[in-house]
C-alpha cells in the first residue's frame, strides 16, 4: 500500500506525468464540472530567496517564472468548490488545468478517481529519478581510508 502523496506535493507530481495527458483530463473535467476562472490565471517572475548558511544573511539568488490559476467548479450540490495551483512555469494554460485537477481531487468530484491514477504516476516518475539519482551519487563516493594507509608506507 502506498502512502497517499501529501497536497502541498501535488503540483509536483501533476507536472511530472505526461503533459498531454494531465491537459486533455483537466479539459474534460473543466467542462464536466462547469469550470470558470476565479481570477485570470497569470505568469510572472518571482525573486529566488535564499538565506547564507554562516552569517544567516538572506540574499536573491535570482529570477524564477511562476504561475498561478485560481478555477471555481460546479460541485454535485449545486454550490462551488475552488481548486488553485502555483507551479514554477510560465504555462498559463498547464497552470489552468492543474488548478481543475486539484479542485477536482481536493472535493472529491466525480472523475477524481482519474486524477488520483495520474498523480500517482507522476509521483512515481518522480520517485523512479530519485532512485536514479541516488544510484549515480553514490557511484561517486570515494573511500579515503585506502588513502591514509597508503600514505603511512611513505612516512620514514
Amino acid at each position: 500500500m502506498t502512502t497517499p502523496t501529501p497536497r502541498s506535493r501535488w503540483m509536483r507530481a501533476f507536472a511530472a506525468a505526461e503533459a498531454d495527458r494531465v491537459l486533455a483530463l483537466a479539459g474534460r473535467l473543466a467542462a464536466e464540472h462547469s469550470a470558470t476562472h476565479r481570477s485570470a490565471p497569470r505568469a510572472g517572475l518571482a525573486l529566488l530567496r535564499l538565506r547564507e548558511s554562516v552569517m544567516l544573511d538572506t540574499f536573491y539568488l535570482g529570477e524564477i517564472p511562476v504561475t498561478t490559476a485560481r478555477v471555481a467548479l460546479l460541485a454535485p450540490d449545486g454550490g462551488q468548490v475552488e481548486g488553485g495551483s502555483v507551479v514554477m512555469d510560465d504555462d498559463v494554460e498547464f497552470a489552468a488545468a492543474l488548478a481543475v485537477l486539484d479542485g477536482v481531487l481536493a472535493h472529491g468530484l466525480s472523475g477524481s478517481a482519474e486524477v488520483r491514477g495520474l498523480l500517482d504516476e507522476g509521483q512515481a516518475e518522480i520517485d523512479r529519478t530519485a532512485r536514479l539519482r541516488a544510484a549515480m551519487l553514490s557511484r561517486t563516493k570515494v573511500d579515503f581510508s585506502l588513502m591514509a594507509e597508503a600514505g603511512d608506507d611513505d612516512r620514514a
